[in-house]
């Protein structure tokens, strides 16, 4: 009898744990999401604790330089009336800026997580933006209704203007505007939600817009956003994608469409089969672009974004960049390269011009790229000669500058690489030997070895006080200017070849932000003095820059499956 009672007891928790789980995700934001949504970026989880504080900390030094520029951009708003502005017009602006002072008078001191819970806000919420059909929907936890709603109040009573009310079923909403777009903003229960309709738009809407009446199925019942960031490797902090076939299925389809022309005065655009056909070939050229975290924390911050791509243009694209020259270089104060393979890129071109040639568009709005490739394919694939024909791609590494100092204690100073990546480097050599006599007594040679180029060879007397180096690969050819730079462009040169598909990539140094503010130091003084406060506000960011990044890096491939896109920052550990 007891083995039963605690078998049941055991069961009777775990449904009542199992029901709560359940209750909990059915008031999440992402509960609100249709399952066929066009687009949606979503937090499923609040960021960690850790990781929430220390943004938090670096967020609270910015607060106190952004809101002297948004005084200053509200200042000369108010200064810069339009002549041609109707008595209206000129109310309107002069209403908007009285709230959007309210609004920055009230959030100005807000630098800090709890100042934030004060007014019923929290820097730890899950929150959704997507689309009810295509009409944007943002929707976030909130901490505290009540305090949320006497911070709007006080925004008001400071404004001297009142929100739009009005009440849809049993809610009440504040509105915002009119024609021919109508902003909706509620608090319910535990969320702000915050949308727009056209103007006129029925009941039946504004209920599904605002979440009144839920869609058949969410994104919380079918469990995609989750199994999607779990395929991606994306963390559950912000996420997701834009559906470009169901956008552009939409631009046709929603009635909001139609409704927003009406409110409008404009007429509908009307798509015909041929249109529809056409232009859903073309999205499912590139289905989705997709985004999301991989690295979230307080010692890195790392972006992914993919536009996929069908396969066969994937794989075209895919073979288009080679290896680009040299190697990324992450102890520089900045490197950037990118791709430049200019018979690939011409190929390709080509093959779409021929692509259409053969199945022309019969779209009415499209006819006019049957005429545009047919010429580009004209001017594009004549014979390229050498050296544009060999060219693979560009990288330039700066490793030092040094500004000249005002009292000319110092002079101004740069050490760096410019690497050439082509098919005959030999043949770039030539050429730069035949436009400057001075260079024809120089040698290289395709073993990477390193060769001073005399100062009186650079025209204008710009490498005077500097080495300058050239050195030659297999297939690159380099550039260095500086004292330490000579055995550096040797391993440049020779470097093994990078992954190829890669097309750009770009690494900067936190370092590049404080040789701004010095830059600003020594030459702002030369500013009109309307301009000074400006660039001091500007030279405080830098500043603070300058703190928070150790290195910023980015780079765009292209690979089987599309477009990859990543951003990696890295914060400066004090």
């Amino acid at each position: 009898m007891r083995r039963h009672v605690r078998i049941g007891f055991i069961t009777l928790i775990a449904a009542l744990a199992a029901a709560c789980g359940k209750k909990a995700e059915h008031d999440a934001p992402i509960a609100f999401v249709p399952a066929d949504t066009p687009y949606v970026i979503a937090a499923l989880e609040p960021v960690p604790d850790a990781t929430a504080k220390y943004l938090s900390a670096q967020a609270q030094g910015i607060w106190s330089v952004i809101f002297p520029m948004f005084d200053q951009m509200l200042a000369e708003s108010e200064q810069n009336a339009d002549e041609e502005a109707t008595p209206e017009q000129l109310a309107l602006r002069a209403k908007t800026r009285r709230v959007v002072k309210a609004v920055m008078d009230e959030i100005r001191t807000r630098d800090t997580p709890e100042k934030w819970r004060e007014v019923g806000l929290g820097t730890q919420v899950r929150s959704a933006i997507y689309g009810v059909g295509l009409l944007p929907v943002l929707r976030a936890e909130i901490l505290d209704a009540d305090a949320l709603r006497a911070m709007i109040a006080r925004i008001e009573q400071n404004a001297g203007e009142k929100l739009g009310t009005a009440r849809i079923g049993e809610q009440d909403v504040w509105t915002i505007g009119g024609e021919p777009v109508l902003g909706l903003m509620a608090i319910q229960a535990k969320h702000l939600v915050v949308t727009v309709v056209p103007a006129g738009a029925d009941e039946a809407l504004k209920r599904r817009v605002l979440g009144l009446d839920r869609p058949d199925k969410s994104l919380a019942d079918t469990n995609a956003l989750a199994d999607f960031n779990k395929a991606r490797g994306y963390l559950p902090y912000a996420s997701g994608w834009v559906d470009t076939r169901r956008v552009l299925a939409l631009l046709n389809d929603d009635p909001a469409v139609a409704a927003f022309a009406k409110a409008a005065g404009e007429p509908k655009p009307e798509l015909d089969a041929a249109c529809r056909g056409e232009l859903d070939a073309l999205a499912a050229k590139a289905p989705r672009l997709a985004l999301g975290y991989t690295k979230f924390d307080t010692e890195r911050m790392t972006m992914h974004m993919r536009l996929d791509l069908d396969p066969a243009l994937a794989k075209s694209l895919a073979s288009l960049p080679v290896a680009l020259p040299g190697a990324k270089s992450n102890d520089a104060l900045f490197d950037f390269a990118f791709a430049l393979p200019v018979l690939r890129g011409r190929d390709f071109l080509v093959a779409q011009a021929d692509a259409v040639a053969a199945a022309p568009f019969r779209c009415g709005m499209l006819e006019p790229l049957n005429e545009q490739l047919a010429e580009m394919k004209t001017k594009i694939e004549a014979t390229i000669p050498p050296p544009l024909a060999d060219l693979l791609g560009v990288r330039l590494t700066v490793d030092r500058v040094v500004l000249p100092a005002p009292d000319g204690s110092t002079a101004f100073d740069v050490a760096g690489r410019v690497l050439v990546g082509s098919n005959n480097p030999a043949f770039l050599t030539s050429l730069a030997q035949m436009s400057v006599p001075a260079l024809q007594k120089i040698a290289l040679s395709p073993d990477g070895k390193a060769v001073a180029i005399p100062a009186d060879a650079i025209p204008g007397g710009y490498a005077e006080g500097h080495e300058i180096h050239a050195a030659m690969g297999a297939k690159t050819l380099g550039l260095s200017v500086g004292k330490d730079q000579a055995a550096r462009l040797e391993t440049a040169v020779t470097a093994a070849a990078g992954t190829p598909g890669v097309a750009i990539e770009s690494s900067l140094s936190g370092e590049v932000y404080k040789l701004l503010g010095q830059a600003f130091d020594q030459f702002g003084d030369s500013l009109p003095a309307k301009d000074r406060p400006t660039l001091d506000m500007q030279r405080k960011l830098y500043a603070m820059y300058a703190q928070w990044f150790r290195r910023i890096g980015g780079d765009m491939s292209f690979g089987a499956e599309g477009i990859d896109i990543t951003q990696d920052v890295e914060y400066a550990r004090q």
